[in-house]
């Protein structure tokens, strides 16, 4: 899949790295994450993730006592205008544990795989190369 223009008018679920890149910075990744943003501020892409995603982003920042990052991360992963939450439910991991089984996941990975499946995603954003998703869900690796 080429560049962020492939990803224009898709249903595209963000693992929670993405996020910390974002946020944190990936020079290698910082020019796809910048026109990834500009696509989502124009409306023709929706985002989605899973409220797990705040759990995972916020662990070190509390552990460094990073207050200002955490405040970003609280603002960045919440309901917005380019951004839907999957809410972690009882729906979402039965099918995480299904997933699980059948992938071989990681519990986190699974219920993110789980959640991008929930919310109709046809991609999945992700740099964790040990990843895995079912049939149906395209996973793409930050250009």
């Amino acid at each position: 899949m080429g560049g962020v223009d492939a990803l224009r008018g898709r249903r595209l679920y963000l693992d929670a790295n993405v996020f910390i890149y974002v946020v944190e910075g990936s020079p290698e990744h910082d020019a796809f994450l910048g026109g990834l943003l500009d696509l989502l501020g124009t409306g023709d892409t929706t985002a989605v993730t899973s409220e797990l995603t705040l759990a995972e982003v916020l662990a070190k920042p509390f552990e460094e006592n990073r207050t200002d990052l955490a405040d970003i991360y609280e603002e960045m992963v919440a309901p917005s205008p380019w951004l839907d939450m999957v809410p972690v439910n009882r729906a979402v991991l039965l099918r995480a544990a299904r997933l699980r089984a059948e992938l071989k996941l990681r519990l986190p990975d699974a219920i993110h795989v789980a959640s991008a499946v929930a919310a109709g995603c046809e991609l999945f954003l992700s740099n964790d190369y040990r990843l895995k998703v079912p049939a149906g869900v395209a996973l793409v690796r930050l250009g």
